[in-house]
């Protein structure tokens, strides 16, 4: 049974969600929207607020995203989307994020509290530091990033902030003009750190772990993104390249290769760089995530073939821009 279609344009103007004032609005009358909730056709998704089940996202970043939605049909005064639900709705990406609550901002609010699984914050807005995304009000890109950085662990911070400045969401002189505002404020050090370390060229969470693991296992920071060429052509983009190493490093994100072909295309791929004279060697999530003592073995091993390499250097590097 579909909605009747004025309450339908109404649900689809808000994301999916409306009130039980806007169903009887629509014609439905209390007896009618309770026996639609008892056959599952209505969900709850707070207070007088539902949706309909077969509008009901799988992905917990898109259920946490209506849920905002949803609070925000009951929520007086100006208000915006903050910390990881603005993240979420900027599209950064999220490691291991705690979606269990919203996280809005409003100013002279007088308290920070939470209530009816809402964070209430209260902090000062300047208007640049806030814009719309899909007519919901929410902190900019960059205060975004400086107020999630303040409130949750060092990784899940950086993989934020690369995600959104790979993304051209933001730069780091944006970050830098937020933090600065808000300095004195509580985790501004460890904003602090992730502004100064961030990248733009982490393409994925899992490259953003690498660079954490290299900086804490004392491995040079590479350089990323980086295209290297034979006297044939193309050969490779790198995750991360080690010019005076001679050395490509790869992060590999995949438990296993299900398509044969695939493995193939990389071992080939390796072969020539190798012929090139470049060294390789590849890194995976759960050492990264873990710092494990494996991604500095596996790199000065890397380092140390390639000083002892007899191989003839047969290969050029360029280096990319970073994305805009």
């Amino acid at each position: 049974m579909t909605l009747a279609p004025r309450l339908a344009a109404i649900a689809a103007a808000q994301g999916g969600a409306f009130t039980t004032s806007q169903a009887i609005a629509a014609g439905y009358n209390r007896d009618e929207i309770a026996r639609l909730r008892r056959r599952g056709s209505w969900v709850r998704l707070r207070h007088g607020v539902y949706v309909e089940r077969r509008f009901l996202p799988d992905d917990e970043t898109a259920r946490h995203l209506l849920q905002l939605r949803a609070a925000l049909l009951t929520l007086k005064g100006p208000i915006a989307a903050s910390h990881v639900t603005a993240v979420a709705l900027h599209g950064a990406a999220l490691l291991e994020p705690d979606l269990s609550l919203l996280h809005v901002t409003r100013e002279a609010a007088g308290t920070s509290r939470t209530s009816a699984e809402i964070c209430h914050h209260n902090a000062a807005l300047p208007t640049e530091h806030l814009t719309k995304i899909d007519d919901i009000l929410v902190t900019s890109a960059a205060r975004t990033i400086i107020d999630f950085a303040r409130h949750v662990s060092y990784e899940q911070a950086l993989v934020a902030a690369e995600s959104a400045l790979n993304q051209g969401l933001l730069t780091i002189a944006e970050l830098q003009e937020v933090l600065a505002f808000c300095v004195d404020w509580p985790g501004a050090r460890n904003a602090a750190r992730v502004v100064s370390f961030a990248s733009p060229y982490s393409e994925s969470p899992g490259e953003t772990l690498g660079r954490i693991a290299f900086d804490e296992l004392g491995v040079p920071q590479p350089d990323q993104q980086v295209l290297i060429f034979d006297d044939h052509g193309f050969i490779a983009r790198s995750d991360y390249y080690w010019k005076d190493h001679h050395t490509v490093g790869e992060f590999d994100g995949k438990k296993k290769y299900v398509d044969g072909d695939v493995l193939i295309k990389e071992k080939e791929r390796e072969d020539r760089l190798r012929e090139a004279g470049v060294e390789v060697f590849r890194i995976y999530w759960r050492e990264s995530r873990a710092k494990s003592p494996s991604v500095r073995r596996k790199a000065f091993a890397a380092f140390g073939r390639a000083e002892r390499s007899t191989v003839k250097r047969a290969y050029r590097a360029k280096f990319q821009p970073p994305p805009r």
